[in-house]
């Protein structure tokens, strides 16, 4: 089998699913999904904030597999957080489609 069959396809209605239910969360102040290309699909930000989002996190993702990938055994990233003193950002790559959610919570001080 290719690797096109093996993966499941990318649908607007699983995008929108995933979407409303982050939107669901208590917390979460700006969603953004965008493709294993850095490219948004589907975000609760302006346009130019979110290509400049995805073009930052896109960079950090790739410097954090290819750390995760010289350790022994290779590891995969399931998950980054980054926290801050007053927000959370989730980086959450996802198996079933080529996308990443992005998931920016205000911290309660």
């Amino acid at each position: 089998m290719q690797a096109a069959e093996t993966e499941p396809k990318r649908t607007k209605s699983y995008i929108y699913e995933v979407y409303r239910l982050l939107e669901e969360k208590p917390g979460v102040e700006e969603i953004l999904i965008m493709n294993r290309s850095g490219v948004p699909i589907k975000t609760s930000m302006e346009r130019q904030d979110a290509l400049q989002h995805a073009c930052l996190y896109e960079n950090l993702r790739e410097k954090c597999q290819a750390f995760l990938s010289k350790m022994e055994p290779p590891q995969l990233l399931t998950m980054l957080r980054v926290r801050t003193r007053f927000h959370v950002v989730l980086l959450t790559p996802d198996g079933k489609c080529k996308i990443q959610r992005i998931h920016i919570l205000r911290l309660r001080i």
